[in-house]
């Protein structure tokens, strides 16, 4: 039995939900690329956890973004997770990134 055999949905159905995740990535990558230009200090003492953004048909992404660990060396864990769009399995895409106090970003 093949995978696609197992799904209840139609290829259209599965095309939609691909799609979304599609969006959800984008427009995550976005997010992160401008969360990675902040300042060490303005990330570290952010309070803006929730993000809200309206795309094209009114549709309504949200975004989590946590400062999840502080590393001995003083690196920020940073992990931003998107939501709003149904998507193939409930699967939605994540941007993280380390910021060290000098200012450089890695992943």
């Amino acid at each position: 039995m093949k995978l696609i055999e197992l799904l209840p949905l139609k290829g259209k159905q599965r095309q939609t939900l691909r799609r979304n995740y599609q969006i959800l990535q984008e427009e995550v990558n976005k997010i992160g690329e401008k969360y990675e230009q902040k300042s060490y200090q303005e990330l570290l003492n952010s309070e803006e956890n929730n993000i809200i953004i309206t795309i094209a048909d009114h549709l309504e992404i949200s975004f989590f973004v946590q400062v999840y660990n502080v590393q001995k060396d003083g690196t920020l864990c940073i992990c931003i997770d998107a939501n709003g769009l149904p998507t193939l399995f409930s699967i939605k895409p994540s941007y993280q990134f380390y910021k060290r106090p000098d200012g450089s970003v890695y992943y």
